[in-house]
């Protein structure tokens, strides 16, 4: 038997040997199902790896320096600055609105007069009500605005209430009761909380800027928009500087409770900017931003 018809001698003995096939088959098929495993996993990493490293994020934060009041007394004025900081991975342009709450508390006038009963003299002192008033769902908490309501009690001593009388609690997400500047139709009882602003870097329609100033903040619509991109690690300019209750209201809002509340967007600086923010080609920051976006 020469070389070749031994050759085929084997080949026929193999076919028939179905164990032996079966074994073969086996290890092929594991081979190619480790061979599809490993590549698949492969791609999975790269394409993971390629979503990280194209991963920026954008992000900015209020930050503030205040002095906390839990009661306003008239003439008080207390620190509280206001600016934004990007603290993302890239370059952001930024806006704020500003949201007002305000509760206030009966004051007595029903006081008699020391020298004729008959006189009603109210001396002007919160009424205080005792602990017996209250309901257990009707109490004022001071970080909730949604407790600031009319009727409600708020405790400053132990057993000792002060019951509301004027409330303002407005929904956050309602813009157009955002605070409006330089507003002459301001009324009570908020016409008494007065916002000093850093005017020398605050401008509106009244008061434009000049094409030298730069790092400013603009009024328009219910926003401040600030005028330049921010990098990241950047911070803005301050937007406010203190809160000061009136003095001329003595006594209608002394304990009065008064929340400010800052909301902030922040963009990346394309020129989806100008629809997402709904920013008219009429306005100011229309032209403030349009060089600036691509």
């Amino acid at each position: 038997m020469n070389q070749k018809e031994k050759r085929k001698h084997l080949f026929r003995t193999f076919v028939r040997s179905k164990g032996l096939f079966a074994c073969f088959s086996l290890l092929l098929s594991f081979l190619l199902i480790l061979g599809s495993t490993y590549a698949w996993i492969t791609s999975a990493d790269e394409r993971v790896n390629r979503a990280e490293r194209n991963d920026k994020r954008i992000s900015a934060k209020i930050d503030e320096d205040f002095e906390q009041v839990f009661h306003w007394s008239p003439g008080t004025t207390k620190k509280k600055e206001i600016r934004v900081k990007n603290n993302g991975e890239i370059p952001a342009i930024v806006r704020l609105s500003l949201h007002e709450f305000f509760i206030s508390f009966e004051t007595n006038v029903e006081d008699n007069h020391r020298e004729n009963p008959a006189i009603e003299e109210g001396n002007g002192n919160l009424v205080v009500y005792p602990a017996t008033s209250v309901l257990p769902n009707n109490t004022i908490k001071v970080n909730d605005t949604s407790t600031w309501k009319v009727n409600n009690y708020y405790s400053v001593y132990a057993n000792k209430y002060y019951k509301a009388n004027q409330a303002i609690c407005n929904s956050l997400d309602d813009h157009s009761l955002a605070y409006v500047y330089n507003d002459a139709g301001r009324t009570m009882p908020l016409k008494a909380m007065e916002l000093n602003f850093q005017t020398t870097k605050l401008f509106d329609q009244t008061k434009k800027p000049t094409a030298g100033d730069t790092n400013y903040w603009y009024y328009e619509k219910g926003y401040f928009y600030y005028s330049e991109i921010l990098q990241p690690n950047e911070s803005t300019e301050d937007l406010l500087k203190s809160v000061r209750l009136n003095p001329a209201y003595s006594n209608q809002y002394k304990g009065a409770l008064y929340k400010l509340v800052p909301l902030m967007d922040a963009h990346d600086i394309t020129k989806s900017l100008i629809s997402d923010w709904g920013i008219a080609s009429t306005d100011f920051a229309y032209n403030m931003y349009q060089n600036k976006l691509h």
